[in-house]
C-alpha cells in the first residue's frame, strides 16, 4: 500500500490547504466578526447571549467521530467515500452565509445566526473530518507530519486571521458592507469545495466493518491514553485563538477594558474604533505566521527527527511562550509583544503538526475507519479547548474586580503547568505505535 501511495500529488497538498484555510475563516468570522455585527443590529447584546451563540455553534465540533464514520462507511457511487461528505455539507454551509445577510433584521438576527451558525459548523466538521480521512488514505506516512502540520496551520491561520482580515480588506479599504462579505464569503466557500474532485481517492476499502471496528477504537485501553494526550494537547488553544490579541492590544494601550473585563461593553467602545480594528487585524496576522512557522517546523521534527521531539519540544516551546507574558513591558516598547504573539501563535501550529503526526500514524492500524479514529482523537483535542475555556472563565470569574495583569499572570501560569500535563498519556503510549520504525528508541 506504501508503494501504491507514492502517487500522492503534491498539488493536493494545496487543494487541501485552501479547504482547510476556507473553512478556517468561517470558524473566524463567527468569533470576531459577528457578535459585532449583530450588536450593530441589535444595540446592544448581553454576555449570556454570546455564551449561549457560542456553544450552541460548536457543539458539532464535539462529536466529529461521527461524521468519520460518515465518510468512512457509506460511498457514492464514482464520488468514492471521502468527496460527497467534504462537498456536499461544504456547499449546504456557503448556502447559508449567502442567505442570512439577505433575510437578517433587529428581530430575527440573534436566533438567525445561532440556528444558522450550528448549520455552518455542522458542515465544517463533517467536510474537515471527510478531509482529514482523503488524507490519510492518499499520503504516504514519511510526509504525514508535514501535510497535515502544513494543512493545519493554512486552517489555523484562517480561523486567527481571516475574520479580520476581510473586514480590513473589504470594509475598511473597499468600503464594502459587512453582508456583502459573508455572501461573497458563502460563494468562496462553494466553489473551493469542488477543488477536492482533482484528488483522487487512490485506497478505496469495501464492506467496511463500523460497528466491529469502533469496539476496537473504543475498546482498547491504549486508545484512551491517545485520547487523554489529545484533550490536553489543545488545553491552550482557546485562549491564543480568543485572548491574546485583546491582552496584546491593552498591553499596547489600545484597547480598555470596562469593570466586567473582556465584555459586550468593550466591543461596543470599540466598534467605531478604525485602530482597534486595525491592530486587531495585525495581531492575528502575525499569530497567524507563526501558526504556519511553528507547523513546518513541528513537521521536521515529526517526519525527519523523531516524533517524541516534536511532541517535547512543543510542550516546551508552549511553556516558554505563555511565560513571556508575566514580563512586564511598557508601552513604548510594546513592539516586542507582536513577537510575543508570532512566538505563541507557532506553538499552537508546532503542537498540532506533532500531535497529527502521531495520531495520523495510529489511525492507520485501523485503515477501515482511520477517518474515525481520526475524528475521535479531535473530537478529545476540541473539548480539551472548550475545557481550558471553562477554566480560564473560572480563573477571571473568581479574580474579578483584580488588576487585569494580576488575572492574565495567573491564567497563564495554569495553562503553562496544566498544557504539560498532556506529557503523562503520552509517555504510556506505545513507541512503535505512532514512531516510524527507523526512529524508535531515539529522540532525534
Amino acid at each position: 500500500m506504501e508503494e501504491e501511495l507514492k502517487k500522492f500529488s503534491k498539488s493536493a497538498t494545496a487543494i487541501f490547504s485552501v479547504n482547510y484555510f476556507i473553512q478556517g475563516v468561517s470558524q473566524s468570522l463567527f468569533t470576531t466578526i459577528v457578535p459585532i455585527y449583530i450588536i450593530v443590529q441589535l444595540g446592544a447584546l448581553g454576555p449570556e447571549d454570546i455564551g449561549i451563540l457560542g456553544t450552541i455553534v460548536l457543539l458539532p465540533f464535539a462529536v466529529k467521530f461521527l461524521y468519520g464514520i460518515l465518510s468512512d462507511k457509506y460511498s457514492f457511487r464514482n464520488w468514492g467515500r471521502r468527496k460527497p461528505w467534504i462537498i456536499g455539507p461544504l456547499t449546504i454551509a456557503g448556502i447559508i452565509w449567502i442567505i442570512i445577510p439577505l433575510i437578517v433584521n433587529a428581530v430575527n438576527v440573534l436566533i438567525l445566526f445561532t440556528i444558522g451558525g450550528f448549520v455552518i459548523y455542522l458542515g465544517i466538521a463533517m467536510a474537515d473530518t471527510a478531509i482529514d480521512g482523503l488524507i490519510l488514505d492518499n499520503c504516504p506516512k514519511k510526509q504525514l507530519g508535514r501535510v497535515q502540520g502544513i494543512c493545519w496551520g493554512f486552517r489555523s491561520v484562517g480561523i486567527i486571521a481571516g475574520g479580520p482580515l476581510l473586514v480590513l480588506i473589504f470594509y475598511f479599504l473597499f468600503q464594502l458592507d459587512i453582508g456583502w462579505i459573508f455572501i461573497g464569503y458563502g460563494v468562496i466557500v462553494i466553489l473551493s469545495s469542488l477543488l477536492v474532485l482533482l484528488v483522487e481517492e487512490i485506497r478505496v476499502i469495501e464492506n467496511v466493518r463500523v460497528k466491529e471496528n469502533l469496539k476496537i477504537v473504543f475498546g482498547k485501553a491504549k486508545n484512551w491514553k491517545v485520547f487523554a494526550f489529545a484533550l490536553f494537547n489543545a488545553f491552550v488553544d482557546g485562549v491564543i485563538f480568543l485572548f491574546i490579541s485583546l491582552y496584546v492590544l491593552y498591553l499596547g494601550g489600545i484597547l480598555e477594558f470596562g469593570a466586567e473585563g473582556f465584555s459586550t461593553g468593550v466591543i461596543e467602545e470599540a466598534a467605531g474604533e478604525p485602530l482597534l480594528y486595525g491592530g486587531n487585524a495585525l495581531i492575528n496576522l502575525i499569530i497567524g505566521i507563526g501558526v504556519i512557522v511553528g507547523a513546518l517546523i513541528g513537521g521536521y521534527l515529526a517526519d525527519l527527527k523523531s516524533r517524541k521531539l516534536s511532541v517535547y519540544s512543543s510542550l516546551a516551546i508552549t511553556t516558554i511562550a505563555l511565560l513571556l507574558f508575566l514580563i512586564p513591558i511598557p508601552q513604548y516598547l510594546s513592539f516586542i509583544l507582536l513577537i510575543f504573539a508570532f512566538i505563541v501563535g507557532s506553538t499552537n501550529g508546532w503542537r498540532n503538526s506533532g500531535f497529527s503526526a502521531v495520531i495520523g500514524q495510529i489511525s492507520t492500524q485501523y485503515p477501515e475507519v482511520d477517518s474515525t479514529y481520526y475524528a475521535t482523537c479531535n473530537s478529545f483535542a476540541n473539548i480539551g479547548t472548550v475545557v481550558g475555556l471553562v477554566c480560564t472563565n473560572i480563573i477571571l470569574s473568581v479574580l474579578e474586580g483584580a488588576e487585569i495583569v494580576f488575572i492574565f499572570a495567573v491564567i497563564f501560569l495554569f495553562l503553562a503547568i496544566t498544557s504539560n500535563i498532556g506529557v503523562i498519556p503520552f509517555l504510556v503510549i506505545p513507541e512503535e505505535e505512532y514512531e516510524l520504525p527507523d526512529k524508535i528508541g531515539k529522540l532525534g
